[in-house]
């Protein structure tokens, strides 16, 4: 059984008694292109997909349509978006495939949704054994 640890999970909390699990997210270049590094983002069991910025997936020579093909809606509202499946990632050291909703306004903070979590459960990771530092 593979074990995730998040040990900067408070970082993104609202207060320091209410962690909040997030990880290390990298979108994988294609070809010569640049790998573009997140850092840790929010991991959101309530977002249907991965977003990432439409700047990031362009940055890292993915092909993405040249208008929005859909809308991406939230608790914050809703910004035009196109879904791209197969995306490659890596999260917490963890090479993946997922898909990802690339936000074309450029203003939602990149989130690992579910389809990155389905990605890493189909890897053989078991969600019940994620952890945390508080």
């Amino acid at each position: 059984m593979k074990t995730v640890h998040f040990p900067n999970s408070a970082s993104l909390a609202p207060t320091f008694t209410t962690p909040r699990p997030e990880g290390h997210l990298t979108l994988i270049g294609v070809g010569s292109r640049s790998d573009h590094v997140f850092g840790y983002v929010l991991i959101d069991s309530g977002a249907d997909y991965v977003v990432l910025s439409e700047h990031s997936g362009l940055g890292a020579g993915i092909a993405l349509p040249p208008k929005p093909t859909t809308t991406l809606s939230g608790v914050g509202g809703s910004v035009p978006a196109a879904l791209m499946r197969g995306i490659d990632l890596e999260f917490q050291g963890f090479h993946l495939k997922a898909d990802v909703m690339f936000d074309y306004s450029n203003t939602v903070d990149p989130l690992f949704g579910r389809s990155g979590i389905l990605a890493l459960k189909d890897l053989g990771l078991d969600r019940t054994d994620w952890h945390w530092d508080k």
